[in-house]
């Protein structure tokens, strides 16, 4: 009985979180990035809060690691399987293919048979041009493996390395100068990405620019630049400056990185923020001593700055221990009526 009470309570928590984000699931329906299990596609966007950006790359993670794993076995399945659909397979060879199939298993090259005899005579049958060409393109295969973990855990560091912002204090202090990412900002908010995907790009980028520049009346921080791919509204918005990467420079992220890689900046990155949820972005400028703070933490330190009382504190009651007396307490923010309040155009 408590085994089926704890069953439906946890089925009704997978059905609210499906009805809350319900415009995520949507949007990644749209990108064809959704999975058949939607169970772990919910609790990627809880986990995230709802960060469809964030989700969409840890899916391919999750992709990325299953594929290596089905590699791994399928060669090692390769290498060991002398009998079987082997033996079936080499009852259509000829004898001159059998024996020199058994050349190259002497010479340490294993794997499928028909593919070992192609390459074989795609190197005009020469075992050793075979034995070269086999074991350069393995060598490849790891070298691809090796970079794909090594990105993994740069963008893994890069995930650590951002700044926490849990509460309004939580902010640095002596920050000069702030750049914030206009194009990855645009899809935190549901109502500024429908604008942006209903091709009101301009109406977005001025709601951001009314945001920054309120935000910044209370933080008082000398130089904030919001900066887009491209944009033709350049003018400045109260103390915020609006920027376009192009035509100088082919994206945002190629102007931020440039900028931090200034000799006269070194120093100064000490003490400059870039607000971007890119954690490859986010990875060459820590590289380069810049502080890093994710888009959705920039917004929420907004609501704490401008609007607190938009700020909804919910008590959530973990449905697996037994007893369920644990509760814990998730933060939401209010973004759409923030954006109504601050942006001053009507969305």
């Amino acid at each position: 009985m408590e085994r089926m009470s704890r069953h439906t309570a946890q089925k009704e928590k997978i059905t609210e979180l499906q009805a809350k984000y319900a415009n995520q699931i949507a949007q990644l329906e749209t990108d064809g990035t959704i999975r058949e299990n939607k169970r772990i596609l919910i609790h990627l966007l809880e986990k995230t809060d709802g960060q469809v950006d964030i989700v969409k790359q840890r899916l391919n993670e999750r992709k990325e690691r299953r594929r290596e794993d089905r590699d791994k076995h399928h060669n090692e399945a390769q290498g060991t399987d002398e009998t079987g659909s082997t033996l079936r397979k080499q009852q259509k060879l000829s004898v001159d293919d059998i024996e020199n199939l058994k050349r190259f298993r002497s010479a340490g090259v294993y794997g499928n048979p028909m593919k070992v005899l192609a390459t074989f005579h795609e190197c005009n049958e020469s075992i050793e041009m075979t034995v070269a060409r086999i074991q350069q393109e393995r060598e490849q295969r790891h070298q691809c493996r090796d970079e794909r973990k090594l990105q993994r855990n740069i963008l893994a560091e890069a995930e650590n390395g951002y700044i926490k912002i849990n509460n309004r204090d939580d902010w640095p202090r002596d920050i000069e100068q702030v750049y914030l990412d206009g194009n990855n900002m645009m899809f935190v908010v549901d109502s500024l990405r429908r604008l942006c995907l209903n091709r009101s790009s301009k109406k977005t980028e001025r709601a951001l620019g009314e945001i920054a520049s309120a935000w910044n009346e209370q933080m008082h921080i000398p130089d904030v630049e919001l900066i887009f791919d491209s944009t033709h509204q350049l003018d400045q918005i109260g103390t915020v400056k609006i920027s376009s990467a192009q035509p100088k420079y082919r994206t945002t992220d190629d102007m931020l990185v440039e900028i931090s890689r200034q000799p006269e900046n070194r120093e100064k990155n000490k003490r400059t923020i870039i607000v971007t949820s890119d954690r490859g972005l986010a990875a060459l400028l820590q590289h380069e001593g810049c502080l890093v703070v994710k888009s959705y933490n920039w917004f929420a330190h907004c609501v704490m700055t401008l609007t607190p009382d938009l700020i909804n504190y919910q008590e959530l009651t973990d449905t697996m221990t037994i007893p369920s007396t644990l509760t814990t307490k998730n933060i939401r923010y209010n973004f759409e009526e923030l954006v109504y309040r601050i942006a001053n155009i009507d969305i």
